[in-house]
């Protein structure tokens, strides 16, 4: 395997940092106690080349912590002596960093691959793990049994049984995507399964969460090492993995297990989040790390770079201050990231991620920079072209332009995407200081509180009315953790009119804020781009508007925000409802009657829905999973979002059949809330059996099949696209819900009428809060609209259900 010259760097710390305490676990060498390493007390210019190389023999053979202090005096004493590009300092560094790498890794000498791993999950604060079980991961599996000798007593990880391994993923991405932040650790969802048919049912889930930057680390068996070509069970699970993931990467030996697992943490976790694949062969999972796998590791790794070979390599850089360093190099095809071994807390060796030291411009490190935002900001000319770039903080002369620029724009939308889950009280502050409107993506639904008279709710395909006319006719765009996704900009071209004819005029334009320099540029040029968080770049700018006590905004948007009003009252979400009718039926008493009955559409049970949960005080303690189709919009539609995080759905690759996985992984993480999942038959029908998981582990979670018959977001599309010739969209043998629930021994309750509908809501909600209930909610097929047909502007809307000419050839995928 070929790894590319920008790959990851783990850096050595400074002599003021790099500070190694002896520890009880890290064997001592008495043929090197009284060894001298270098040959005099005097300045170190009288150090020889022999000296390093006896203390790199030393620290190859059976390392010291002492070798590292000798490793950090040597430095110390060579500075007033030598220039920072002096050879002998890099040489020095390199007997750091392998110091520092053998510190790291005797923390877990004597233990087997696969307890390593399982130590390092405890390290990472991981609480629950989903998955199935396979002959090629029992190893790893055994670690988590209640009985293994390692627990002594202390209650393992929470280990949960899925039906398949596809759910055991979509159960960790609502995990991941759930779970609290403000924590020791952040998010993650965390998944095993089997080698062969156990990790490719993991494929779905990690494109699902490569798409949608869900954190996710993904832990797969393989075969033996030694085991025949194509064994049972064996398949090329890096290569499959590869383009779904952050990184994907089979280990060599259990040496490196404990940086593998860090630093997959790492990057599952950080800049945008996204999964992780970890290849597993049994016999490594079973290996020993010993002191000669720990030295084999570092004299194969850490020596010359072997690009073709090795796991990690040394790698010479230079640090801001010019001095030198040296790092090891992982990770593959030009992706990589820089740290330092530091000791944390509970004076455990870490590996620990550091700032992005610039480059210059023709070398720069993107998959760095996409971890480690450089916090900056760039301007551009409206011809896309960069004209400056400079530090963004409060003292920046072009973070207080840029501000000057919001001040004066008279049609201000903010755009907040999901780089906004993590800061709402900083947006709301900041919406409201400057009296601008907020929109929200799918998946920042709740980041901005839409009780607020200021919020515009959902934009794009699906979006409300409102906010797809104001961004069209919006001066300036200030766009936060989002990347201008197509389903929220329509056709790219015609995408806010007036805002780039206001950046030609200098007095409006679009400003981008996104933690991946990548996205610059991506999908539009903006007028300024900031590169680092959304909670950062809100908390600068909130800064720098709480300074000035004298700046009134009302005046400036009020007409901007009075067309808001009257766009929310001409061009409401319209919810489709029926006549009342007559049917005959018998009642309860055996008796035949004549009884008024009134069909639902999804709309009419979603807005029953929320309106007893605010009406209750209970929609900031729900969360909201879906499926994909018309359920998953109406839903995003007719629910008030008042919480970040508080609706997880498969945005980007439309994944159905994850409804349920979402809002078990989301009662995981969060026990104390209501999760609620809203699906469709057609997308419940693909993952049910996960109902024995909810059942074995008593799983409280609220689970509402809104049941057309069919797939109505598509059967739309075949009307409007196809001249109606229906395929493949109707389910006509669904099975009777309320008796599938019932032989998993879970209670169900049903509805198909309005006259019924309130009494089973509040039973459905509120009757059975500690098991699981589902309700079965019969519906007429409705479309889900508004819908702004594919090449169209964003504001060019289907508003109703009726015959409407479109483009045949532009079907939406």
């Amino acid at each position: 395997m070929k790894f590319s010259a920008a790959s990851v760097f783990l850096l050595v710390a400074t002599p003021s940092s790099f500070a190694f305490v002896p520890s009880k676990a890290l064997p001592k060498s008495p043929a090197f106690v009284s060894s001298p390493y270098f040959k005099g007390t005097g300045p170190l210019s009288s150090t020889t080349e022999d000296d390093i190389e006896i203390l790199k023999h030393s620290i190859a053979n059976n390392f010291r912590e002492s070798d590292a202090k000798l490793a950090s005096a040597a430095r110390q004493q060579k500075k007033p002596d030598l220039k920072n590009n002096d050879p002998k300092l890099a040489q020095i560094a390199a007997v750091e960093t392998r110091a520092a790498v053998s510190a790291y890794l005797s923390q877990y000498q004597g233990q087997s691959g696969a307890a390593i791993i399982y130590s390092k999950l405890v390290e990472h604060g991981v609480e629950v793990v989903n998955g199935f079980s396979g002959g090629a991961v029992l190893p790893l599996l055994d670690q988590f049994h209640e009985l293994h000798p390692r627990h002594e007593g202390k209650k393992p990880i929470r280990w949960i049984t899925n039906s398949n391994e596809n759910s055991a993923g979509h159960i960790a991405e609502g995990y991941g995507k759930s779970q609290p932040f403000g924590g020791k650790h952040l998010p993650v969802g965390v998944c095993i399964a089997t080698s062969g048919p156990g990790l490719t049912n993991l494929i779905t889930p990690l494109q699902d969460a490569i798409c949608d930057g869900v954190p996710l680390v993904a832990l797969c068996g393989q075969a033996a090492t030694n085991a025949p070509k194509d064994a049972f069970q064996s398949c090329p699970a890096v290569d499959l993995t590869r383009p779904c993931t952050k990184w994907a990467y089979q280990i060599k030996s259990a040496a490196e297990l404990p940086m593998v697992l860090d630093y997959a943490f790492y990057v599952a976790r950080n800049g945008r989040p996204g999964p992780v694949f970890v290849d597993l062969p049994k016999d490594l999972q079973n290996q020993i790390l010993t002191p000669e796998l720990m030295d084999s590791f570092v004299e194969t790794n850490l020596n010359e770079p072997n690009y073709d070979t090795a796991f990690c390599r040394l790698s010479e850089r230079r640090r801001a201050d010019g001095s030198v360093m040296q790092a090891v190099h992982i990770g593959t095809e030009g992706k990589g990231l820089p740290f330092q071994i530091i000791k944390d807390a509970e004076n455990k060796y870490q590996i620990d991620a550091i700032p992005v030291v610039e480059e210059s411009a023709d070398a720069r490190d993107d998959f760095h920079a996409d971890h480690n935002p450089t916090h900056t900001i760039v301007k551009n000319a409206p011809n896309g072209e960069t004209v400056k770039e400079m530090a963004f903080d409060e003292g920046s002369p072009m973070a207080k332009e840029m501000l000057n620029l919001i001040r004066q724009a008279r049609k201000p939308v903010i755009l907040a995407g999901q780089g906004c889950n993590d800061s709402p009280e900083d947006l709301k502050y900041f919406a409201e200081k400057l009296q601008i409107p907020v929109a929200t993506t799918l998946h920042a639904l709740g980041c901005f509180d839409e009780r607020s008279p200021l919020a515009l709710n959902m934009v794009g395909m699906h979006g409300h009315p409102t906010p797809n006319f104001m961004f069209q006719e919006s001066d300036l765009v200030i766009c936060v953790g989002s990347r201008f996704d197509d389903r929220i900009t329509g056709r790219m071209g015609s995408y806010i009119p007036k805002a780039r004819e206001a950046a030609e005029e200098g007095r409006g334009g679009i400003i981008h804020v996104d933690i991946r320099r990548t996205e610059h540029k991506k999908q539009l040029a903006p007028s300024y781009f900031v590169h680092t968080t959304g909670k950062r770049f809100l908390q600068t700018m909130n800064a720098l508007l709480h300074k000035d006590t004298e700046f009134g905004r009302a005046s400036i948007t009020a007409p901007w925000l009075k067309h808001m009003a009257r766009l929310q009252k001409d061009f409401p979400v319209k919810i489709p409802h029926f006549k009342t009718e007559s049917i005959r039926a018998v009642n309860e008493q055996g008796e035949e009657a004549i009884v008024p009955r009134t069909r639902m559409s999804a709309q009419s049970v979603v807005a029953e829905l929320n309106r007893q949960l605010l009406e209750a005080g209970q929609m900031d303690n729900a969360i909201f999973t879906t499926g994909v189709g018309v359920h998953q919009m109406i839903a995003a539609q007719l629910i008030t979002w008042t919480q970040p995080r508080q609706m997880l759905s498969s945005g980007s690759l439309g994944t159905m059949g994850v409804s349920l996985g979402y809002c078990i992984g989301a009662k995981l993480a969060n026990p104390g809330k209501i999760c609620i999942s809203v699906d469709g038959d057609g997308s419940f029908n693909m993952t049910f059996t996960e109902l024995k998981t909810l059942k074995e582990e008593g799983i409280a979670v609220k689970l509402m099949i809104i049941d057309n018959d069919g797939q109505m977001m598509v059967e739309y599309w075949q009307r409007l696209f196809h001249n109606n010739r229906l395929l493949a969209v109707r389910n006509t043998a669904n099975p009777d819900y309320c008796t599938l629930a019932k032989a998993f021994g879970i209670k169900s309750v049903y509805c198909d009428a309005e006259e019924d509908l309130e009494a089973a809501m509040k039973d459905f909600l509120f009757n059975d809060p500690d098991e699981p209930v589902l309700f079965h909610v019969r519906v007429e097929r409705t479309p889900c609209l508004p819908l702004v047909a594919p090449g169209q502007p964003l504001d060019d809307m289907i508003l109703e259900d009726v015959e409407v000419d479109v483009d045949g050839a532009a079907a939406p995928s």
